[in-house]
């Protein structure tokens, strides 16, 4: 067992659960590979198992695997991006600006899928809801062999009722993330090292 998959601290081996924990990755390139759609299924059903307050469920999910809309997606959000830096001065938006503006540069990674992740109104707390939701099919596509990636650049889309009508989403819904799916070129990326020093307070 790899040294950064093990605590020492622990009496028994680590579990599958820990591991796909502790070794999941946010993979920003991929195989041109189609994920099957039994597994794409798979990765909904186990973000539908997220909890969420007052057992509300409201995530509602949209998967595109059309590559040109996917182009087109992208190429959307990098206008919005670019419109924000005109009228910025935030160093960290306008490097971001910068790097979107790259040619050929894709928001998605030329991923061959995407799932955009939207909040149904009715719900206490839709955000954090859609983010546990999020963070279970990222962690069953590891146990599958398959990376993911949350894509906060996609974030500006879900302000442009436009594309939102394109997708056939209802108005009241809102994106709460995209996340893109697919073999990586190399699925065991070594992890960064964690900040243990994390605990405010332990009160016994």
């Amino acid at each position: 067992m790899s040294s950064d998959l093990h605590n020492p601290r622990l009496e028994s081996p680590m579990n599958d659960v820990l591991k796909n924990i502790y070794s999941r990755r946010s993979v920003r390139d991929y195989l041109p590979d189609d994920v099957p759609d039994e597994v794409i299924r798979e990765l909904i059903r186990a973000g539908t198992y997220a909890p969420s307050a007052a057992n509300k469920k409201p995530w509602r999910f949209v998967v595109i695997k059309n590559r040109e809309l996917m182009n087109k997606l992208s190429d959307k959000a990098k206008e919005l991006w670019i419109e924000l830096d005109v009228k910025s001065s935030n160093p960290e938006l306008i490097a971001l600006a910068n790097m979107v503006s790259r040619p050929g540069f894709n928001i998605f990674f030329n991923a061959p899928l995407l799932i955009m992740i939207f909040s149904d109104p009715d719900a206490f707390s839709p955000q954090i809801d859609c983010a546990l939701a999020a963070e279970n099919m990222m962690l069953a596509a590891r146990s599958l062999g398959i990376g993911s990636c949350w894509i906060g650049l996609g974030a500006p889309l879900g302000q442009v009722q436009a594309v939102m009508d394109d997708l056939g989403v209802p108005h009241a819904c809102k994106l709460v993330g995209c996340l893109i799916f697919s073999y990586p070129v190399k699925l065991d990326q070594k992890a960064p090292k964690r900040d243990e020093n994390v605990v405010l307070k332990w009160i016994s």
